[in-house]
């Protein structure tokens, strides 16, 4: 009986113990619960208004206000008066605001004003200026009808007429190819496409820096599916411009280093075979 009596009273201590613990942590004199304050409403009211200022003002300023409208374009590159002018007038400088402006569209509607430009460049310098970067096409061969020579560009198109001395003083370095159809030519008028033009390109550099032969002309007749080159030795070679420049070229030099003789001309234009005579 002494032994159970002193248990309980043991489990009674304990339990005063862990109450006395949950007391002490549920009370902390540091802790002060304010009251829930009231006028929620307001807040939300002043919180959207401000919310409301500020994007209106934005917008305001973005559309609406002189600060973000274009007043000023810059033009760089290779540029004339007339252009300068020109581009300028297609400014609607009294309704275009910089957050409206299409960079594309108005490089695009340059281009289409002004022929001969290679590239057009447009873009925004912030808060009220439009840059326009232009550069105009170079020429990349002359093309030689009935004695008249032209400049012709990358894409293929007429740029001007020039003379003899012109040609020599300035563009000597320009690759002639003479069309022995003798069409009339006109400027602006697209003669060869981008792909005759590089095929040339790869050819005339394959011939003098692989084959190491001298050209004296290229030709065209008809058609510029075939091109023909007379060689300062006194024969001629066909190409097929539809087919791979550089194969060709290695189908000529394995042809000339076989030591053939040659009198009139070396046709390529067939698929793994070399005519001659």
């Amino acid at each position: 009986m002494v032994l159970n009596w002193k248990m309980k009273y043991k489990s009674m201590e304990n339990l005063n113990k862990t109450n006395r613990r949950a007391r002490l942590k549920q009370y902390n004199p540091e802790v002060v619960v304010m009251p829930a304050a009231g006028g929620g409403w307001w807040r939300m009211f002043v919180i959207f208004g401000l919310i409301v200022l500020l994007v209106g003002g934005s917008v305001y300023l973005l559309f609406f206000s002189n600060y973000f409208k274009v007043q000023d374009v810059e033009i760089t590159g290779d540029t004339k008066p007339e252009m300068v002018d020109g581009i300028k007038e297609m400014l609607k400088w009294e309704t275009e605001y910089m957050a409206l402006f299409n960079n594309d569209d108005f490089a695009s509607s340059i281009k289409k004003r002004f022929d001969g430009l290679a590239k057009v460049e447009v873009s925004k310098k912030w808060p009220k200026t439009i840059k326009v970067a232009v550069a105009e096409e170079q020429p990349v061969l002359v093309w030689n009808s009935e004695g008249k020579l032209y400049l012709v560009d990358s894409t293929g198109a007429v740029m001007k007429q020039i003379e003899e001395k012109e040609r020599l003083e300035l563009y000597n370095n320009l690759s002639v190819i003479g069309d022995l159809s003798g069409l009339p030519v006109e400027e602006n008028e697209k003669v060869v496409s981008r792909s005759f033009i590089s095929f040339v390109a790869a050819i005339k550099q394959g011939i003098e820096n692989s084959v190491k032969k001298e050209i004296e002309a290229f030709e065209v007749q008809e058609t510029t599916f075939t091109l023909r080159i007379r060689m300062k030795e006194g024969y001629e070679v066909f190409f097929d411009t539809l087919r791979d420049p550089d194969g060709q070229i290695e189908k000529l030099n394995n042809f000339l280093k076989s030591q053939t003789l040659v009198n009139e001309y070396i046709d390529l234009r067939i698929n793994g075979k070399v005519y001659y005579k």
